[in-house]
């Protein structure tokens, strides 16, 4: 038997690091939600993760809305940026047992959060998690992490900038991350074909929009597409939808946003969400919050 040379951990350790280890699991939240019709659950390890939980129909409430009225039972959706999956968790309910949820959330400690989420709400047959990032072509480049808390925002595949913003970061690590594109993981059978695509990514949703040119330009291409449009990069997403077949539906803001807008700011000064439906196509609610 080969001998260790680190020393073994006496009585005394042992009993402090399991009793740390249960303080810690007994300050993990379990916070129930009411949405809509249906109740999830958010197992939260810090107030940022309780927060996301509890402001659901509260912060986006154009994104709530979009949900809640586009997707239909059977539908497909695929969450880009899913984060601890708040809309993950939204969409599954909304999809039912014979839809499915496509979540890609390259953030490391959000997506053991994500993959939490889904357990404790039952939707593990209905939901597949992505865990690598995405651009338009497949690539290895360093993601560079903002904080290793779960449910922040910002982290960044190749670049230290954050919501085109151009003021740069100082990542907290950096990872070499594989980054595939929408049209690959379709072509390799990783999933089907999306009825319904939310990107909230904080800088690269051009990018990725780019990487499913084979998808919006398909014969059955995604019936809505909501996308973050951040500062500097409107009018540029704007214009690749349109040349992709899409339309501008309509425009929604976070409340932060909206306050913005009463304050008399430009719309183009201020990051918000954008939802495209294939021109011509009349399927998408008229009663959607704008």
């Amino acid at each position: 038997m080969r001998k260790s040379n680190a020393r073994d951990l006496g009585v005394f350790e042992k009993l402090w690091l399991d009793a740390k280890a249960w303080v810690r699991k007994a300050l993990v939240s379990d916070v129930r939600v009411q949405d809509g019709r249906f109740v999830s659950a958010f197992v939260c390890e810090n107030r940022l993760q309780a927060y996301r939980a509890i402001t659901l129909w509260a912060k986006e409430p154009g994104t709530m809305a979009w949900i809640d009225q586009s997707i239909r039972p059977g539908d497909r959706f695929l969450d880009i940026g899913a984060n601890v999956g708040i809309y993950t968790i939204s969409a599954g309910h909304r999809v039912g047992d014979e839809g499915h949820v496509y979540a890609v959330e390259p953030h490391k400690p959000s997506s053991v959060a994500l993959l939490r989420n889904i357990a404790r709400n039952g939707f593990q047959k209905r939901t597949t998690i992505f865990t690598c990032a995405l651009a338009d072509k497949r690539m290895l480049a360093p993601f560079n992490y903002t904080s290793f808390e779960p449910s922040v925002t910002g982290s960044q595949l190749g670049s230290t900038q954050t919501n085109g913003s151009g003021k740069p970061f100082s990542a907290a690590a950096t990872e070499i991350c594989l980054a595939v594109s929408v049209d690959e993981l379709i072509e390799a059978k990783a999933m089907e074909p999306p009825d319904l695509v939310k990107i909230d990514v904080d800088g690269i949703e051009l990018a990725i929009l780019k990487g499913m040119a084979k998808l919006l330009g398909s014969s059955r291409p995604p019936r809505a597409v909501q996308v973050e449009l951040n500062v500097g990069e409107q009018d540029a997403i704007v214009q690749w939808m349109k040349t992709s077949g899409y339309e501008l539906h309509h425009r929604h803001f976070t409340s932060g946003g909206e306050r913005a807008l009463r304050e008399g700011r430009r719309v183009e000064s201020i990051a918000h969400n954008a939802v495209f439906s294939p021109v011509g196509d009349q399927s998408l609610s008229e009663g959607i919050h704008s």
